[in-house]
């Protein structure tokens, strides 16, 4: 049977963290919420890989999913490199369970869709082509969600605002003074345009 070992989810004969012999291997990782929380929110975003894969008549590999995020975003999907890899926020994820587990598994499952087919340099974030993407699996094209974060733990420490050419970024003091002594260049991992500071923070 299934069972959480701390942050890590384990399967089948196997004790050894991380290993998820009786289920997906992709499950690997998920944030123990509470002992009423079971690997179904990772079950649910390997449906929505899969059902694109009907939809687009074409094969979307596997991707690590986290429950990793803080802050204020619910769901972000990460390139590095070749690696690709969805982030859900566990609090806002078990706060607004519902809600997460329909629209925010599918947001990010279709920027991850979208990279694959067009490529997230040559598209805008949430431009046509992930807003068709939402709807043709079967949901709205909702571009951020409105959440009370009263019980979420979130980051007190001091940020910069900074801007790409599709959203707004918060930089820790680490990184704004790279930028500021040593030149620095960050940028956006959706649009991948250079950061500028926010005037307000100038």
């Amino acid at each position: 049977s299934l069972g959480n070992i701390g942050p890590r989810v384990r399967g089948g004969l196997s004790d050894k963290e991380g290993a998820s012999a009786a289920w997906h291997p992709l499950i690997e990782r998920a944030a123990e919420y509470g002992p009423h929380i079971t690997i179904i929110e990772v079950a649910r975003a390997i449906d929505i890989v899969e059902k694109a894969g009907s939809i687009f008549s074409r094969h979307f590999s596997l991707l690590t999913i986290d429950f990793d995020l803080r802050g204020k975003c619910a769901g972000m999907y990460q390139v590095r490199g070749k690696k690709r890899r969805i982030r859900y926020n566990p609090w806002i994820f078990a706060k607004y369970y519902e809600e997460s587990l329909t629209n925010t598994v599918t947001h990010e499952v279709a920027h991850y869709v979208v990279d694959c087919i067009w490529g997230i340099r040559h598209v805008k974030p949430h431009g046509k082509e992930w807003r068709d993407t939402m709807l043709a699996m079967g949901e709205q094209p909702i571009v951020t969600g409105s959440y009370d974060l009263e019980g979420i733990p979130t980051r007190q420490y001091m940020r910069y605002s900074y801007k790409c050419d599709c959203r707004n970024h918060d930089l820790t003091i680490l990184r704004h003074r790279k930028i500021v002594e040593k030149g620095a260049i960050y940028r956006c991992q959706l649009c991948h345009s250079s950061l500028k500071q926010s005037q307000r923070d100038e």
